[in-house]
């Protein structure tokens, strides 16, 4: 879990902190045994030197307690770091479709559960010196007042029982109020993404304000308002079962057990002084419930911090890949998760792609190329059937497998650093030289393999995404719907002039295209309907390897 490995890295600062924690709860005791001494006996009367004593006292708490709070805000930062890091390495490791259709959870999970998490790991020493502290306290009670500290202890009792019932309680509802807020995160999301489309038509932007937005929030304002009730109510009752028993233990004190009033008022000043780490204790709940919500939350949306990656990405660039010749697809079915009533989105499907050839994949909407595609990049894993490279199955090389694909999917997102296959900056001088091919010299420039604009239209921003795929330079490229945004000069371009270039350098082309014109530039034309094959049409020429 990361909180263990974290607390094994920091162990040393952590101890710090638990030490000087330790040192500030005994100054503390010191500081009330000196008080009680002065309160009992006079010692005022003795001239300066008790105000001396107290005013060290006073000055070994500060200094310790300082230390350790600047300890534990330097863990604090620590921790949200290593966070986001872990997360983000784990969202990267994640498998595409297990994250497919709720990205806005980990969008949430990187803001809201980081922030919700971090204060676990920091609470950890704090409450080691409330413990620490009560338990002193509780020591020198006992030796104020055996009777009087049984008294205090069974009201104390009563609050820890009410504490737990009480967690047991909210912990459900912490759960659904993480749920809650996650999807306040989704409806955001429809706030930037959407601005365009709700800007031109304010039916839609009221329906999502009204409708979507406003319920959601009010839902999870409902919520937390349930869990923080509950969490005031549980730190209200410590408190009235403090002052409550401190008033019993007066009234005790005198009338039931006849205790001299110096007994009674050195343990009132001990009880008084408990009821700050007893407090403290109480409030932790409140962090403690929103941390475990949110580990919970990350195990649902397959971030689970408790278990190393299975898999871990090896160092691709550095493994040499062995020559292919055909990528088969036999008996292929896949299924999309979620769906009310599941449907078969491809399959059963039987194709082979060899090495060097042009292959168009063609069909209406929703007869399932682009999920072809998925499948083929191995991006989705198929629910029945197998992906063999000449006749090996894909299994566990699959990372090496997806390092020969590159291209531009329908629904692509554009980097503006263009990196080669082996994660290093393209020079300026070459990414200038693919921005002038691709028309795009005058609209954007470059500086140390950063793109100056990606705000451009959904043709030139597709260029763009064809220039990454340049970079990379990769056995196979794949087009999903390239050229339908383009101009009709350059989706000719497209058809005639750069797929034809990388076929001669050997690549393997795999496009989704409608152009039934120029169909006849593919070695192959692959007709899917329904999420089946329904025609391969194959080309008499020669395909390299």
């Amino acid at each position: 879990m990361i909180l263990k490995r974290f607390l094994r890295r920091h162990r040393s600062p952590l101890l710090a902190a638990v030490v000087l924690s330790a040192a500030s709860a005994l100054s503390t005791m010191a500081l009330l045994s000196h008080i009680n001494r002065m309160a009992a006996g006079g010692l005022v009367a003795l001239g300066a030197r008790p105000l001396a004593t107290g005013i060290g006292w006073l000055l070994a708490l500060l200094a310790s307690s300082g230390a350790s709070q600047f300890i534990l805000a330097r863990l604090g930062a620590s921790l949200v770091a290593q966070l986001r890091v872990d997360l983000s390495n784990k969202f990267i490791d994640l498998e595409y479709e297990k994250i497919a259709d709720r990205k806005h959870s980990i969008v949430g999970s990187l803001i809201e559960d980081v922030a919700s998490i971090a204060p676990l790991v920091l609470v950890a020493p704090l409450l080691a010196y409330n413990i620490l502290l009560a338990a002193l306290y509780a020591g020198y009670l006992a030796s104020v007042s055996l009777p009087l500290l049984g008294i205090l202890l069974a009201f104390l009792g009563s609050t820890l029982l009410v504490s737990l019932t009480l967690e047991r309680f909210l912990r459900r509802r912490f759960d659904r109020l993480r749920d809650a807020s996650d999807k306040v995160f989704e409806y955001f999301r429809y706030l930037s993404d959407g601005k365009k489309e709700m800007t031109l038509n304010v039916s839609r932007a009221t329906y999502v304000a009204d409708e979507l937005l406003g319920p959601a929030i009010q839902r999870a304002r409902a919520l937390s308002v349930q869990v923080n009730t509950g969490l005031g109510f549980n730190e209200a009752w410590s408190s009235a079962v403090v002052y409550g028993s401190v008033f019993l233990i007066v009234y005790l004190g005198y009338t039931v057990l006849a205790l001299p009033q110096a007994t009674i008022v050195s343990f009132v000043i001990g009880a008084l002084f408990l009821s700050g780490p007893v407090a403290f204790i109480v409030s932790a709940a409140r962090q403690v419930g929103v941390g475990t919500a949110s580990l919970r939350h990350l195990q649902r949306v397959g971030l689970d911090l408790a278990r190393e990656s299975d898999e871990r990405t090896p160092d691709i660039a550095s493994v040499p890949r062995e020559a292919w010749n055909c990528i088969r697809l036999e008996d292929i079915s896949y299924t999309y998760p979620g769906d009310a009533e599941p449907r078969v989105a491809l399959g059963p499907v039987n194709l082979e792609v060899r090495r060097g050839e042009m292959v168009f994949i063609v069909g209406g909407n929703g007869s399932g190329k682009s999920t072809l595609l998925l499948v083929l990049s191995s991006l989705l894993t198929p629910r029945s059937g197998r992906v063999t490279v000449d006749g090996v199955p894909l299994d566990k090389g699959v990372h090496r497998y997806r390092e020969r694909f590159t291209g531009v999917f329908g629904d692509f997102f554009l980097f503006p650093h263009v990196i080669d296959a082996k994660g290093r900056h393209l020079s300026d001088e070459r990414i200038g030289q693919l921005l002038t091919a691709l028309g795009l010299g005058a609209h954007v420039q470059v500086s140390q393999g950063e793109l100056s604009k990606l705000t451009l239209s959904t043709g030139q921003r597709k260029r763009l995404a064809l220039l990454q795929c340049y970079a990379e330079d990769r056995e196979i490229f794949f087009f999903d719907e390239w050229a339908a945004d383009q101009d009709a000069h350059f989706r000719d371009y497209f058809y005639r002039t750069l797929l034809p270039e990388l076929k001669a350098r050997g690549k393997t082309v795999i496009a989704i295209s409608h152009d039934d014109r120029y169909f006849h530039v593919a070695d192959r034309v692959v007709k899917l309907e329904g999420g089946t094959i329904v025609e391969d049409s194959w080309k008499d020429i020669a395909v390299a390897g």
